[in-house]
């Protein structure tokens, strides 16, 4: 059985012959593995490990200069200000970007969400690069996702979690649905 058909049998909910294998790791984390088992790329861990899944970046993000905050953080595409943060021994280091305020956490209405100036367009990216990574990562034999970074992949709960918070999102969908509701059908559209 092939990584292909190993997948959709676990997303139809069947058995396949084993649990499909993911692969997340920090920089630092991949490059000590890649040290420890003498290979020259990440593509020979992941052959190593059998791992059924290969990421690509999609589209580039071009659109308007992300707005730098006197702290230092930026903000992603979604508005979302982020700090740069570093971690990491031994000279082995990794980086992410921590969300430090939830932009739309005291949104009370639809209205306020409705008027807030930051939300993305889908224009900002160029899109050319894709067929690409596609067809590079495909070659793998592999199934190929869409990562990106945490904010501009598919996924629906991670936007709305950093514009609202953990908390404050869990609370709409159980007490103000029409909140979570507005956030949930921007971030798909835009999708």
């Amino acid at each position: 059985m092939d990584a292909r058909q190993r997948v959709a049998l676990a997303l139809d909910h069947k058995e396949p012959d084993r649990v499909p294998v993911d692969y997340w790791a920090t920089t630092a984390v991949t490059a000590r593995l890649l040290d420890h088992f003498g290979f020259s790329c990440e593509e020979q861990l992941l052959e190593h490990f059998d791992v059924d899944f290969r990421y690509i970046e999609g589209p580039r993000y071009v659109g308007p200069a992300p707005e730098v905050h006197p702290d230092g953080s930026v903000d992603d595409h979604w508005g979302v200000p982020r700090v740069r943060v570093e971690v990491g021994l031994g000279g082995q280091t990794s980086v992410y970007h921590e969300v430090i305020v939830f932009p739309l956490k005291n949104a009370a209405t639809v209205a306020q969400l409705r008027d807030y100036p930051k939300w993305p367009d889908p224009d900002w990216f160029d899109y050319d690069c894709v067929a690409a990574q596609v067809a590079a990562a495909r070659r793998t034999a592999k199934v190929v996702v869409f990562v990106g970074d945490r904010m501009n992949r598919c996924a629906q709960l991670k936007p709305a979690m950093y514009l609202r918070g953990v908390d404050q999102i869990l609370l709409d969908m159980a007490l103000s649905p029409e909140i979570a509701e507005y956030i949930f059908r921007k971030i798909t559209t835009f999708y």
